[in-house]
């Protein structure tokens, strides 16, 4: 059985992340909140790495959550702030939302598969 830190880093990383990405499809208001959970993610999990303390997780295991995470999130922001630009042609932001819904939807079978 995996510890609780590393089932609540796996849980920001393969749900937190993404959900918040969907979030930023459907309403504005969730491109903040995303931002601030990516630094957020950022900054407290490059401390942890850096002094040596990754809440009972190997850090091997904690740097690959923490990439994933930036990864995520930032594709997920990069997204989101896509589909409010009126340039970008309505094609590829349907392909962009379509493709962050498949995100979700895979992290969410990920998640349930490893911990049910």
């Amino acid at each position: 059985m995996d510890s609780f830190s590393e089932v609540a880093i796996r849980f920001v990383t393969l749900l937190l992340l993404p959900t918040l990405g969907v979030l930023g499809l459907l309403e504005k208001r969730a491109i903040p909140v995303l931002s601030w959970t990516l630094v957020l993610w950022g900054v407290v999990g490059g401390w942890a790495l850096w002094a040596d303390h990754t809440f009972g997780v190997g850090e091997r295991s904690f740097r690959r959550g923490w990439i994933v995470g930036l990864g995520l999130g930032s594709a997920f922001l990069f997204v989101a702030w896509l589909r409010e630009q009126p340039r970008v042609a309505a094609w590829l932001k349907l392909v962009l939302g379509g493709l962050t819904v498949a995100v979700f939807v895979r992290a969410l079978f990920l998640f349930v598969a490893r911990y049910s």
